[in-house]
């Protein structure tokens, strides 16, 4: 071979790689553009499952589980998602808007709204989505009660003598019942579950 055709073979390949490696910032680039970050920040006690589901065809989906006290985040393509979120004992679905750079998610403690930075630009505050109350419940049977509520939501909650407990649980109308009572007798009423409602359970 001729040093002069080596030499041109040579230089051709330098050429070459020297534009794949000037394209490939690029390349990251654009794909870092096409990504955002959804973050959860809980601030409860409980821990959060979310579950994404892109709405393009494409059969993507997200799962994240974030415990109480603890933030997390996942970087999906931009695009448009359903939602599947679990907390409080509550089950929401919706659809989500992940096409700007950076969205969050602020978990208040069950049955809150707001918070500080609950208002900051791209956060939703999740205590809206679940249309939670809390309801002081007063135990006043004179025995354990175990009360159950149904409504919007079934919940069953176990109430010590004489205490008070607060519940959060979905806004509405429900029924109680227990068998706290004249040794074991079913009684039942009525119940409309809204902020600051307080409900005390005699024996009748």
């Amino acid at each position: 071979m001729k040093p002069a055709s080596h030499a041109r073979k040579l230089l051709l390949a330098l050429m070459a790689v020297m534009l794949l490696a000037a394209a490939l910032p690029s390349a990251v680039l654009a794909a870092q553009e096409s990504l955002m970050r959804f973050v959860v920040d809980n601030k409860s006690d409980r821990a959060v499952t979310v579950s994404l589901f892109s709405t393009d065809g494409s059969g993507r989906a997200y799962y994240m589980q974030v415990l109480g006290n603890e933030t997390k985040s996942i970087t999906p393509p931009r695009g448009t998602y359903n939602y599947q979120l679990t907390i409080c004992g509550v089950v929401v679905r919706g659809q989500l808007d992940l096409t700007r750079h950076l969205f969050t998610w602020q978990v208040p403690k069950c049955g809150d709204k707001g918070g500080p930075g609950s208002k900051a630009p791209n956060t939703q505050d999740v205590g809206k989505l679940l249309a939670l109350t809390r309801v002081e419940i007063a135990n006043k049977t004179g025995a354990r009660l175990v009360l159950t509520l149904r409504g919007p939501q079934t919940y069953v909650f176990t109430i010590p003598v004489g205490a008070t407990q607060s519940v959060s649980i979905l806004r509405g109308e429900y029924t109680w019942g227990h068998f706290a009572c004249n040794n074991g007798e079913y009684q039942r009423g009525n119940l409309t579950a809204a902020s600051g409602k307080q409900k005390e359970i005699f024996c009748k």
